[in-house]
């Protein structure tokens, strides 16, 4: 990829329910880390990309940036906000780039209101606009749910299936210090024991909202020479859009990896799905990770139940996948949850489950409906080592 952005730093503030800290200042600890780890001080950031942002960040962060603005396509923003920051960097608008992002989700207690205008981290925000609200689709679980039932009809999988995505991501959560699953592994009978919530996605099947804040600076490679961390670059990236198949009836099908995103950050790193040591998936819930394994072909469709349950993604197996217990069961910081386990697997400092000898990782993102739940945007980056 032309002038690979590359990240220098990686800053996580605490991440877990009611942590009791605001999300301002959850922002400022992962800034504070993300420098430290970068070796820069705060006068050399130049542009600052918010994803749900406020307007007092920047001043409580003690930023001056030449350019600030928020962006937001959901679970993919934190992957295109470092894509961004490659045109910043490209065009000369800034030498060091922050992309942020921080939540309290568990402090405040949800007001099941109309999507009205700008959501809030309080209501239902973007769970609740568009067509499907007008029928009683509200929360993304309604939407996955629609995808998981559809493809297990489709191809004759089962419970079991999803249930496999579960237990594996638990596994690497159970071991890692801080995730939501840690010290808790679980079994497939918990799974198929657990409460329903919208058939037939279990509460294993899907994330809870955690506390947290995630930052990283991205900068060009000829910089990242004389930053004080381990550089990561984007090798190659891609993204699409699922909004097509709301007109073609064909919307649940897949998460919008394929086929323009993935092909494209296959093509842009000039690798393929072969070559990727280790893969970090935005998938708040098991069905995501089945599909995104055949959307960017590392299982033949309808295959990806079988290789999850053969353990294909666990820390023996051909593609170790949500090494850090994912979304399920490490933490939830949207898409940045995926990019920042990938950082660390590239780096070779993963806190457990290291992947021996990553060079290559496959990250992804999904989210920021276009008007009707279930047509995502995604990104997809493939992170190596600078080159």
């Amino acid at each position: 990829m032309a002038g690979e952005p590359t990240i220098v730093g990686l800053g996580l503030s605490p991440q877990g329910r009611r942590l009791g800290v605001s999300r301002r200042e959850l922002r400022r600890r992962a800034i504070d880390e993300a420098l430290a780890d970068a070796g820069l001080h705060r006068r050399q950031v130049d542009a600052c990309i918010c994803i749900g942002t406020e307007l007092e960040d920047l001043r409580y962060a003690g930023l001056t940036p030449r350019t600030s603005f928020a962006l937001n396509s959901g679970g993919a923003s934190p992957g295109l906000s470092v894509l961004v920051a490659g045109g910043l960097l490209a065009t000369g608008q800034a030498e060091y780039v922050v992309c942020v992002y921080g939540e309290a989700w568990t402090g405040e207690a949800p007001r099941l209101t109309p999507h009205h205008g700008a959501s809030t981290g309080t209501d239902l925000g973007g769970y609740s606009y568009g067509y499907p609200y007008l029928h009683g689709l509200v929360g993304p679980a309604s939407v996955y749910a629609l995808a998981a039932q559809h493809y297990l009809d489709r191809h004759g999988g089962g419970s079991e299936d999803l249930a496999a995505v579960a237990v594996t991501e638990r596994s690497y959560g159970a071991v890692r210090p801080g995730a939501v699953g840690f010290g808790e592994p679980i079994t497939v009978s918990d799974h198929q024991e657990s409460r329903m919530i919208v058939d037939p996605l279990r509460l294993l099947d899907c994330s809870r909202p955690t506390d947290g804040a995630v930052a990283v600076v991205v900068t060009s490679p000829a910089r990242a020479a004389d930053c004080a961390a381990t550089p990561v670059a984007v090798l190659g990236a891609g993204t699409g859009h699922n909004l097509e198949n709301w007109w073609n009836g064909t919307m649940f099908r897949r998460t919008g990896a394929a086929p323009d995103a993935a092909r494209t950050a296959f093509r842009r790193a000039g690798v393929g799905p072969e070559d990727i040591d280790v893969a970090q998936l935005y998938a708040p819930f098991s069905i995501a990770v089945l599909l995104q394994l055949e959307e960017y072909g590392f299982c033949d469709e309808g295959e990806a139940g079988a290789f999850v349950r053969g353990g294909g993604t666990g820390p023996k197996g051909r593609l170790p996948t949500n090494t850090g217990g994912g979304q399920l069961s490490g933490f939830y910081a949207t898409g940045f949850t995926p990019l920042s386990e990938g950082i660390l697997q590239v780096r070779g400092t993963a806190p457990s489950s290291q992947v021996p000898g990553a060079e290559l990782c496959l990250v992804s993102g999904s989210g920021g409906n276009g008007g009707v739940q279930g047509s995502w945007a995604h990104v997809g980056m493939i992170l190596g080592r600078p080159r």
